[in-house]
């Protein structure tokens, strides 16, 4: 995928917290929504990236098909406390925005995902988990001033 050069602008329309958090994606166009696991790298109320270990040849396919839609569980990113486990998992449609292969460097296979069909309850969700650990970080005894 194309890679926009950096005009000295930040183009982030949300604050992006740095964690790592496991999470369920499935590749929307895929007729049978086969399931796979990665780690986050970041997440914003808008988005997150994706670190994938799974680097098989047919996740690799499914991704290079354009700009793929993915689902996103929500309730393995950010469970609900208070919800059985019987209740229906909320997913959130995605878009991909970027793509990087794996390298020597780096073995995971990276992508840049973008919410798209995210409801109001989902943004709200995710918003307050990114401000909840925010504050607990400022909480810390060391970072105190």
């Amino acid at each position: 995928m194309a890679s926009n050069s950096f005009n000295g602008k930040e183009r982030r329309a949300y604050v992006r917290l740095q964690r790592s958090l496991p999470v369920r994606f499935k590749i929307s166009a895929q007729q049978k929504s086969k399931t796979y696991t990665a780690t986050t790298k970041n997440i914003s109320r808008g988005g997150l990236c994706l670190e994938i270990y799974q680097d098989t040849p047919e996740l690799r396919e499914n991704l290079s098909d354009g700009r793929p839609k993915i689902s996103i569980d929500l309730d393995t990113l950010i469970p609900r406390p208070d919800t059985a486990a019987s209740v229906k998992s909320a997913w959130i449609s995605s878009r991909v925005d970027w793509a990087r292969k794996p390298t020597a460097n780096n073995p995971a296979m990276m992508i840049g995902i973008e919410f798209e069909g995210a409801t109001d309850e989902a943004r709200k969700r995710i918003h307050e988990y990114i401000v909840k650990e925010m504050v607990k970080r400022y909480e810390e005894p060391d970072l105190r001033i």
